[in-house]
């Protein structure tokens, strides 16, 4: 019967890469021109950060983001504009989602750029894999005590009596991303400044401290178990229709805690719930978190304490994500000199970068 999964699940293995890439790019151009420029849209470049704390939500979709810079140089001022600024003015003046997509791709390589690196630099110490193996061992232990060691017999069930899951959960694990991008569209377009920075922030603060904790306290995920332990490899074993995201030498694969999988789930799930204007969004937004845990178990990824601290994680970095503020004068060194070029063709296109 586990051939049988693994099998079943070929198609959807091989189709990750296919069709995760395709959606992150049509929901980012979605982004973009559900969010170009406006001049009827409500004002909200006076939301304080107290509007988070208060659950305000609003149905309109927020306009341009305030700048980093109040008032223009007047020694820039100066300068006679060009043709490219006059280009960069209009353009990002018309789509500000577009600073978005740049810090996206900031916070997520960063992240994994960062896991490539320790994959690298730990490669053959197996004093290191061995720990992990034994950190895991622990946690089964731990579990064991409190009765809730359910990972190996909850995945041996849905491999033998429910197989015909087994593509949807696939789908389920690798659209973590996918579902991301089309999570900070929604909130972009209908949150206000504030409580989409402060939600920004967090999830950056979290890709920091689950990074911390993966290389302080490496932990193998049940998959990689010796066999005796009855764990099956369901994503990323050949016959499970493996790809070269999930088998690389950069893939950091002792990093079962935290389960970022189920803590971001979670995360946006309670972001809508609290924050989303709509109520079917509202209604709906608790499925996903529910469903990435049977899938996190059920694909051998991650055991339940996994999931518990990857749960946490997100209280901490909702805690402590003006930590992230750190990185503005990276941020005001980088972009001012433009802003300050942009204000000569035109003062209303103040919206490059949004603050952090």
């Amino acid at each position: 019967m586990h051939a049988i999964a693994l099998r079943v699940y070929v198609w959807s293995g091989s189709s990750k890469s296919r069709f995760a890439s395709p959606i992150i790019v049509l929901a980012f151009t979605a982004g973009c021109l559900i969010n170009r420029r406006r001049n009827d849209r409500k004002d909200y470049t006076n939301c304080l950060d107290d509007d988070v704390e208060a659950g305000e939500a609003y149905v309109d979709s927020p306009p341009l983001k305030p700048s980093l810079l109040a008032q223009p140089e007047p020694s820039v001022r100066r300068r006679a504009p060009n043709m490219v600024f006059v280009l960069l003015s209009r353009f990002f003046n018309t789509f500000p989602f577009l600073v978005e997509i740049w810090y996206w791709n900031m916070t997520y390589w960063i992240y994994q750029g960062l896991r490539a690196f320790s994959a690298r630099m730990i490669a053959g110490n197996e004093a290191i894999f061995t720990r992990a193996q034994e950190h895991a061992l622990e946690i089964l232990d731990l579990e064991h005590l409190f009765g809730i060691d359910i990972e190996q017999r909850f995945q041996s069930y849905v491999m033998t009596q429910q197989a015909w899951l087994m593509p949807y959960l696939a789908r389920i694990y690798y659209s973590h991303i996918s579902l991301g991008v089309c999570f900070l569209v929604y909130i972009y377009t209908y949150l206000p400044p504030s409580t989409f920075r402060r939600i920004r922030r967090t999830i950056a603060a979290d890709n920091a401290i689950a990074f911390v904790i993966v290389t302080v306290w490496r932990c193998s995920p049940p998959r990689l178990l010796p066999q005796e332990y009855g764990f099956v490899d369901i994503l990323h074993s050949k016959a499970g229709g493996a790809n070269a995201w999930n088998n690389n030498r950069f893939q950091l694969t002792i990093a079962a805690m935290p389960s970022l999988h189920f803590g971001t789930a979670l995360f946006f799930a309670v972001c809508m719930c609290r924050f989303s204007p709509h109520r079917f969004m509202r209604i709906l937004a608790p499925l996903w978190p529910a469903a990435m845990i049977i899938t996190i178990v059920a694909t051998a990824n991650h055991f339940l304490t996994d999931a518990f601290i990857g749960a946490l994680v997100p209280l901490l970095g909702w805690r402590y994500n003006r930590m992230v503020l750190i990185l503005k004068p990276v941020q005001d060194f980088i972009f001012a000199p433009l802003i300050s070029r942009l204000d000569l063709v035109d003062p209303n296109a103040r919206v490059v970068p949004k603050a952090l």
